[in-house]
């Protein structure tokens, strides 16, 4: 999950920073350490909310498979089938070797997973 990454590129980050501080002679000022810190923060909010319209669905990506409106709190998962962006068709493998096609409306969030909107199965049952 993107929060997970996110978490994982701040804590990198303020490490870096901490050890750049420590081992560098010239930066004795805590200002400098603080300055470092914010520029970490911010690279990592930054990730956050850019990488996935960088990323896009790509294949193996689990995404959210909904119906419609109301069963977007009642969806299912699959897996993408191939490289995929927002507005785009999109071929998921459902559960017991089912496939289906659906747009994706939304990229993955913070603690959600890219929204596929199902169009039909490939075996002609539409799933409106």
């Amino acid at each position: 999950m993107l929060a997970i990454e996110g978490l994982k590129m701040v804590v990198g980050l303020c490490a870096l920073s901490l050890l750049v501080f420590a081992l560098v002679p010239e930066m004795g000022d805590l200002l400098v350490l603080a300055k470092m810190l914010a520029a970490s923060f911010g690279a990592s909010l930054l990730f956050v909310l850019l990488y996935p319209y960088l990323r896009g669905v790509r294949k193996g990506d689990r995404v959210q498979v909904v119906r419609g409106a109301i069963s977007q709190f009642f969806g299912f998962t699959g897996v993408a089938m191939g490289n995929c962006r927002k507005g785009e068709e999109l071929t998921v493998k459902l559960s017991r070797g089912r496939e289906a096609v659906g747009v994706v409306e939304r990229y993955e969030g913070l603690f959600t997973l890219p929204q596929v909107k199902l169009l039909y199965e490939n075996k002609g049952d539409v799933m409106r």
